[in-house]
């Protein structure tokens, strides 16, 4: 199983409630500070087993964007108990988005 779920309407709401912790990168594959986040989220996702990672791509499921107000990207939107918890927004270095990982994984 990947450690990064890839997920669609469907299975975001299925994930979400199953979920006490999940980090969500909105991301969209014509976006490059997307893609050059994709290594990093990978790597901080094999370190904390505690949340769930996973993606939405804006482009197929806007919808989701829409729901959570996503309008730049890359974002990511850590949701505790099935709500937006915290947010953060761009292409960030990887202890950056670590610290933030960290913050809300307690």
């Amino acid at each position: 199983m990947p450690r990064v779920l890839e997920l669609d309407q469907s299975s975001f709401d299925s994930t979400l409630k199953k979920t006490r912790k999940m980090f969500v990168d909105f991301w969209a594959p014509w976006c490059k500070p997307c893609i050059r986040m994709n290594p990093v989220i990978e790597k901080i996702s094999s370190k904390y087993e505690s949340m769930v990672f996973a993606k939405v791509n804006v482009e197929k499921y806007s919808e989701l964007a829409t729901r959570y107000h996503i309008s730049s990207l890359p974002a990511y939107v850590v949701f505790r108990n099935a709500k937006p918890s915290q947010s953060k927004i761009g292409a960030v270095t990887e202890q950056d988005l670590e610290k933030f990982v960290i913050e809300n994984s307690r």
